[in-house]
């Protein structure tokens, strides 16, 4: 279903809102023909009290949902801004490193920052799985296994370095899973199944006027619609119209193109 991402995002939600609305305003039609409107004038009472129960139940079940898959977006957002900030910080203590060792170092930063924009985000937002190891990094561990520091001030960059590469690497596997990182199944049929529920009970109260109860279930199903499609994009921090952008690495190679520029 991730290629749904993949759509322009005001034609899914419109297209997803047309078609719950319609159904739900079906369901309507259908349980006014099956059901009549005396009897369910009689369990009126009954029946709000119990859509106040389950109406509360599954609002809690909604924000708890939306609010994990708000801190997977943020978490998100944080991890590529933790990883482009690793990549700047190691960029600007390689000036304190032997000048033999630098351009080694400098050009592999940089090409595996340009694999992260160029390769990795396009095939994250089409939802592809991105591996854990990545030639790119192992040529940044590369260009710096084999420097020999000889004065303090070198070997205390070298330190620093060394640090930030661990923090790398970290960063990496965050992105990594993050965008992996999905709601379970099991919690989507409850998500799915309780928004059924929901417009189900709407039908139970009786109503004398079918125009202005469709209008009303109609709203009700848009506005379930848009939240579950809503949470459907969020699930996904990579994919679609309001994904992690690779703005963070971009920054750095802009900025370290006009740092050499100089």
């Amino acid at each position: 279903m991730i290629w749904l991402l993949q759509l322009p995002a005001p034609l899914v939600g419109l297209v997803v809102v047309i078609i719950t609305v319609g159904f739900a305003v079906l369901g309507l039609v259908l349980s006014r023909r099956i059901l009549p409107q005396r009897r369910l004038s009689r369990s009126g009472a009954v029946a709000g009290h119990v859509f106040n129960l389950a109406g509360v139940l599954y609002a809690v079940l909604v924000a708890f949902v939306v609010v994990v898959v708000w801190e997977q977006l943020n978490s998100a957002e944080k991890g590529t801004e933790s990883e482009a900030s690793s990549i700047s910080d190691l960029l600007r203590d390689s000036t304190g490193l032997p000048a033999a060792d630098r351009p080694e170092i400098q050009e592999s930063l940089i090409a595996y920052t340009n694999d992260i924009v160029d390769d990795e985000f396009p095939r994250m937002r089409h939802g592809e799985a991105i591996e854990q190891q990545s030639s790119h990094l192992t040529a940044v561990w590369q260009s710096f296994l084999h420097i020999e520091p000889v004065t303090q001030s070198e070997i205390a960059f070298y330190q620093e370095s060394i640090s930030r590469l661990d923090e790398l690497g970290s960063a990496r596997k965050a992105r990594i899973s993050g965008s992996q990182s999905e709601i379970p199944g099991e919690l989507w049929v409850l998500l799915l199944g309780g928004g059924m529920v929901m417009l189900l009970f709407t039908y139970m109260f009786p109503s004398s006027d079918v125009v202005v109860h469709g209008a009303l279930i109609a709203l009700a199903g848009a506005l379930l619609a848009f939240v579950l499609y809503l949470t459907f994009a969020m699930e996904h921090p990579f994919v679609g119209s309001i994904a992690v952008s690779p703005e963070a690495y971009q920054h750095v190679l802009d900025t370290w193109s006009e740092l050499a520029a100089k």
